[in-house]
């Protein structure tokens, strides 16, 4: 902190008060005439370099970053400082060059940053909250009922986006406060479980229904409460009402031959197995040994961030489908 600008102060000082871990930085703005010594002439005499103040509290000022460096967008981005400068090359992102501390470097103004990415999806793994509300712990077609009388009434999710709604069996779109006024209770909680290592994903095709005891979703609540939203994706379609459940390889606890068939019914790619224990649920990928360079693997690691995918196997996975 500067208090007093009469003060005089060393190199090591000056060092810190700029941040700059280098003396070298130093003897080069004292010879650019940035930085003037008061004992420039005879430092012989005090066998070091002494400083004014004031001269170096002016000299911070005229330092400070005109924007966010290439390094900080890359950081806030979760992508590397070469993508950044691709970008900027590009002219995708805004971009100046200013020199600071005595080198000409690239910066962005901060406005410029969160207009690039409000329009461009980079570096951010794969969202969750079109299809679950980590706040409220609800996710999308989850099952609620009401029981009264000896009777249940069903109603289900059908958007956990600001207002959450759901359906009711009757067809009666309401809020969640409006459903729970009602007297509607989750039928299950869903509770968070441990991320499966296992490669690859079974895939499942939905259709969308208005009929909340639909058996497809039936299928849906035991995702939820064998796997959880950690270990599954749910992606909609670009044909109507359709939706793609992408989940982690996991026993279910489950042995009829009705839910087989109805998984199988349902099934894009994986496999279905009856287990003593249960139904087991699998990927049916294949290993491929594929060796690269260092230099490969490293581009590999960062293109499959920008991508949103969790590793590189991933990704070479989704290059492979692309071909």
């Amino acid at each position: 902190m500067i208090d007093s600008p009469s003060k005089i102060i060393t190199i090591e000082d000056v060092m810190r008060i700029l941040s700059i871990s280098s003396r070298k930085t130093i003897y080069t703005y004292i010879q650019q005439g940035k930085l003037n010594p008061i004992n420039k002439d005879d430092w012989h005499i005090e066998g070091r370099y002494e400083f004014n103040l004031e001269d170096v509290a002016r000299l911070k000022e005229e330092l400070k970053k005109p924007g966010l460096t290439t390094k900080e967008v890359a950081e806030q981005l979760d992508i590397s400082v070469t993508t950044v400068n691709k970008y900027v090359k590009q002219e995708l992102l805004p971009a100046f060059q200013e020199e600071y501390r005595g080198i000409n470097c690239y910066f962005v103004h901060e406005e410029d940053l969160k207009e690039f990415e409000r329009t461009h999806k980079v570096g951010r793994k794969p969202s969750k909250r079109h299809f679950y509300n980590n706040e409220k712990n609800i996710a999308l077609f989850q099952l609620f009922v009401k029981k009264q009388n000896e009777k249940e009434e069903f109603a289900r999710i059908i958007s956990v986006e600001n207002p959450i709604m759901a359906i009711t069996e009757k067809h009666q779109e309401l809020t969640l406060e409006e459903l729970l006024h009602k007297g509607f209770e989750a039928s299950y909680t869903i509770e968070s479980k441990k991320i499966i290592t296992k490669e690859g994903y079974a895939t499942f095709i939905f259709k969308q229904t208005a009929y909340a005891k639909s058996t497809l979703y039936k299928l849906l609540d035991l995702f939820y409460q064998y796997v959880s939203p950690t270990n599954m994706r749910i992606t909609p379609q670009e044909e109507k009402e359709q939706f793609l459940i992408e989940i982690k390889p996991v026993l279910l606890t489950e042995s009829s031959q009705e839910l087989v068939e109805l998984l199988e019914s349902v099934l894009v790619s994986g496999k279905i197995n009856k287990r003593s224990r249960g139904i087991y649920i699998d990927s049916d990928l294949e290993v491929i040994r594929v060796k690269v360079t260092s230099d490969l693997k490293e581009e590999l690691q960062q293109k499959a961030k920008e991508l949103g995918k969790r590793n590189i196997e991933e990704l070479l996975l989704y290059a492979v489908q692309k071909l």
